[in-house]
């Protein structure tokens, strides 16, 4: 086995083709070398089972797929069908697992086949998956990559050694999920109770108890992440000068350091930017109250929201005041946001202030929101009238050890 293999590719693996269990089939050999390197093998012989187990693949480890299967009877449609309609119905099945597959983890998908590559990987760019996929679905020939002992390690470590961006997320992955272990079991040695004893000292202490259990762990975990294990040549590659040059890219990728709009309509944040349209202006809001404050456990809750006024502005008015070193600049009266919604700069008045309840935002257009520890920073610079931060409070009972013990520590 590859050092870097080793290392890096932990989890099981996922094998899908239908002649498993047939002793004459090259696809068994395969899963035996890889059971050799002590990896667990999940099994499915139709598309169909591999798909109603789609969720237990979160921390898959790589997938091995087979590209021409026969059609199982539960999988054939009501209207029988044969030969060439059959095959083609068994080919949509692989490529919509395929694009399935991609939420749920991240791992390399490797089709095996026996027929010609140049026209699987046709197919795959008119679907739209190998134009954007090319670093992760490999096309290979079954025979070469079943008989050759070691063929499928030796693409594997090519594969992470070409992208640094599976080889980050092998790294942190691995170790987001051995530090997550280490604290739960060492709160768990502690105290077998302790997600009671915290969620009630949370609630007394009159913030929202799910929401500082969810931050208390997460610093807990962040805390214990060692990264003096990443290997900095993975991540320092060479690449394009059309791709490092592109503007547009640049935004694109910059702009998700700043604000995300994914499941922002869920629940309510600070950092939420909202927006409407009066007379052809657009005017956006910025929340920047708790969100122990703002929380809606029953919908007919109406949490009032701390909101900060803005309006896009001309460059020429912030131009020679921008330092260049932050994306979203908090200065003494204002805040310079780049890139909001599409525009260049959109400036928010300090003194601008509302208060609106949730109600009161219905003709209100959420448009993202700023992430940590941005709009941390943002709310600090708020600290008067936003009171406290969440930061829980010792119990009383631990308190009343302390102070009314009778016992006092021995001078040295």
């Amino acid at each position: 086995m590859g050092q870097l293999f080793q290392e890096l590719c932990k989890g099981p693996v996922v094998v899908v083709d239908n002649r498993i269990g047939d002793k004459s089939d090259l696809i068994n050999k395969l899963i035996e070398e890889i059971e050799e390197n002590a990896l667990p093998v999940l099994e499915y012989t139709t598309i169909r089972d591999a798909r109603n187990k789609l969720q237990g693949m979160l921390f898959s480890n790589f997938i091995i797929l087979d590209w021409k299967m026969s059609g199982a009877s539960e999988e054939i449609p009501t209207e029988v069908q044969t030969g060439a309609e059959l095959e083609a119905v068994t080919e949509e099945e692989v490529i919509e697992f395929i694009k399935e597959l991609r939420k749920i983890c991240v791992a390399p998908i490797f089709i095996l086949s026996a027929f010609d590559k140049d026209w699987i990987v046709s197919k795959l760019e008119n679907e739209g998956i190998m134009s954007e996929a090319k670093d992760w679905v490999f096309v290979e020939n079954k025979g070469t990559l079943c008989e050759t002992r070691g063929a499928l390690i030796s693409k594997i470590e090519e594969w992470i050694e070409n992208s640094p961006h599976i080889y980050l997320t092998k790294c942190l992955t691995n170790e987001w999920l051995s530090k997550n272990t280490a604290v739960f079991w060492d709160l768990y040695q502690s105290n077998p109770h302790w997600p009671t004893l915290f969620y009630r000292s949370f609630k007394e202490d009159g913030v929202d108890p799910i929401l500082a259990l969810r931050d208390t762990l997460f610093q807990l975990i962040l805390s214990e992440i060692d990264c003096t294990l990443i290997d900095e040549s993975f991540l320092d590659k060479e690449i394009s000068t059309a791709v490092s040059s592109s503007i547009e890219s640049l935004k694109e990728l910059y702009n998700r350091l700043w604000y995300t709009t994914s499941n922002i309509d869920r629940d309510i944040r600070p950092g939420d930017v909202y927006k409407i349209e009066k007379d052809n202006k657009e005017t956006y809001f910025l929340n920047i109250r708790a969100e122990c404050n703002t929380t809606r456990r029953k919908a007919s809750d109406d949490p009032e929201l701390y909101l900060l006024e803005g309006h896009e502005v001309k460059r020429g008015d912030i131009k020679d005041r921008y330092k260049g070193k932050y994306g979203i600049v908090p200065w003494e009266n204002e805040i310079i946001m780049l890139h909001l919604d599409g525009k260049d700069i959109v400036q928010f008045y300090k003194k601008d202030l509302f208060i609106k309840t949730y109600s009161e935002m219905n003709d209100y257009v959420k448009v993202c929101r700023i992430v940590p520890p941005l709009i941390t920073q943002i709310r600090q610079d708020y600290s008067s009238y936003l009171g406290r931060f969440g930061v829980p409070s010792y119990p009383a009972q631990m308190l009343k050890s302390i102070f009314e013990s009778s016992d006092e520590p021995h001078d040295k």
